[in-house]
């Protein structure tokens, strides 16, 4: 049976879009019928492939103008900025503000809303750091609907599905720490998730304002929303992820942007071949997207320099977005590029290491094909990547500061070079991977099909996030039971008293 399926995704940030484009192709090449609808917000990145029906919703005059409000001061670059829990309010001021934005431009959208109308969806997807799209989804009449992740989880989202929060010892998304935490980093790692959850609450009570406004005001809050999705696909791995509690509607399809028949199956040009073929240790250098090493504060860029120096016979590739070399012109073992390859050098044997900022996508990039690397954490979910992988031995971690600290990058590179546990460890977790039981392209196509054939699944969500700390804790009867005993023993003494 051919499937209409509707997926909600706005374009804000490459790692988010990227996922939600590869859900949309799998679907696609299974043989469904895939709308990708995608609302411009700062960037107009697709990254569907196979999918063709694609729905732009550009930002009108008036967004642009409100826009350019908000993005007139000076903003701090992220590399500059420090994670930690009071900084995430401020964090999230700017994406809540377009956002809001980008919900208001969709509902002047009139021409696309008549648009969706007139087709019958099945079953619709979201990424719920945004709960328009899923007003818009019951406006549709869409009852089966699917939320996703394109993080290992969002632990804001955990109690309004029903699922546990464990402080103590799951990372959250923002987490600077392990699972092994002392005292004070499992209340920062509550913290994290608390200001995250305010944050968003924000942003979404003013989408349900707005959807509302448009669609009715009996379409239902946001909580109500996400607690009726039929499922919840995560991109997470379960093999390399923290442990963690999950419920029944709780898929891990982590790794589903990894394509490792496609990716053995990439050239590198002569021009690459040749650069690996300069020496017999080459490492790649990239800090992603969103974070270009042109704008790394110079105390930094000069701890590489000097660590790069020091190693005349490695090759470094380094990822960099500016033509301005200066810097390193008496540098002969750098190759600059502002753009690279990255996963075809990855997946060839003559790249020795890798040094990346922890992107998810990077990170399953780099467990899928087998290197070893030097992590180093920007913002965001990075830190809690970084450590995750950690754990397997398979990469070191560094704070972003020891960029600039010349003798602890050397010695961070020169372990994953030329200590032998480092590259075994990474070649084992790919093998692990490599021959996982499950599929996450299978596992998205049949779980996608099992909601359209029989969802949605009111009876799986648990009454217990109807409950309150204290029944939730047995505290009630914990409580109870000492009113009782106290009530009984006042009683004894009153009597033998009297």
């Amino acid at each position: 049976m051919t499937l209409n399926i509707l997926i909600h995704s706005p374009s804000y940030a490459a790692s988010h879009t990227n996922f939600l484009a590869r859900i949309a192709d799998t679907l696609t090449e299974a043989g469904h019928n895939v709308t990708f609808l995608v609302p411009i917000v700062a960037e107009n990145h697709l990254g569907v492939k196979t999918t063709k029906d694609v729905i732009l919703v550009k930002p009108d005059e008036t967004m642009k103008n409100d826009m350019a409000q908000i993005f007139t001061g000076e903003n701090d670059p992220l590399w500059s900025i420090e994670m930690k829990p009071s900084n995430l309010k401020s964090m999230f001021s700017a994406y809540v503000d377009v956002m809001t934005l980008t919900a208001e431009n969709f509902i002047r959208s009139k021409e696309i809303m008549e648009k969706l109308k007139t087709r019958k969806f099945d079953v619709a997807i979201a990424e719920p750091f945004t709960v328009f799209g899923l007003g818009l989804f019951e406006k549709l009449g869409i009852k089966k609907t699917i939320l996703v992740s394109s993080c290992t989880h969002f632990d804001f989202l955990l109690p309004h599905i029903g699922e546990p929060e464990d402080f103590s010892s799951v990372p959250t998304l923002s987490s600077q720490v392990g699972d092994k935490m002392s005292m004070l980093e499992k209340w920062d790692n509550y913290r994290f998730a608390a200001e995250t959850k305010s944050s968003l609450a924000k942003l979404f009570d003013a989408e349900t304002v707005a959807y509302r406004r448009a669609f009715g005001a009996k379409i239902p809050d946001w909580k109500e929303l996400m607690s009726s999705a039929s499922l919840y696909f995560t991109n997470s791995i379960p093999f390399i992820d923290y442990p963690r509690v999950t419920i029944q509607k709780t898929i891990p399809v982590g790794g589903i942007t990894v394509d490792l028949e496609k990716i053995r199956g990439e050239k590198l040009s002569e021009e690459w071949e040749e650069v690996l073929g300069r020496t017999t240790k080459t490492i790649l250098i990239s800090f992603g997207s969103a974070v270009p090493s042109s704008e790394m504060p110079e105390a930094w860029k000069s701890g590489i320099l000097a660590t790069i120096k020091s190693m005349p016979n490695v090759t470094f590739i380094w990822k960099y977005e500016s033509e301005d070399l200066e810097f390193a012109k008496s540098v002969e073992n750098i190759h600059f590029s502002k753009w690279v390859p990255q996963t075809a050098l990855l997946a060839d044997p003559l790249l020795s290491g890798f040094m990346t900022h922890g992107g998810l996508g990077s990170t399953n990039e780099l467990a899928h094909l087998g290197k070893p690397a030097v992590m180093v954490p920007i913002f965001g979910d990075q830190t809690r990547n970084a450590n995750m992988l950690a754990r397997h031995e398979s990469v070191i971690v560094l704070h972003k500061k020891d960029l600039a600290d010349e003798e602890k990058i050397g010695k961070a590179i020169h372990s994953i070079l030329y200590e032998e546990k480092y590259m075994k460890n990474a070649i084992r977790v790919a093998e692990m991977l490599k021959n996982q039981p499950t599929n996450p392209k299978e596992t998205v196509v049949k779980y996608t099909e099992f909601v359209a054939r029989f969802g949605p699944f009111p009876q799986m969500d648990p009454y217990a996030r109807k409950l309150n700390y204290f029944q939730k804790t047995f505290l009630d009867i914990y409580l109870t039971a000492t009113i009782g005993i106290l009530a009984i023993g006042a009683l004894c003494v009153l009597q033998f008293v009297i």
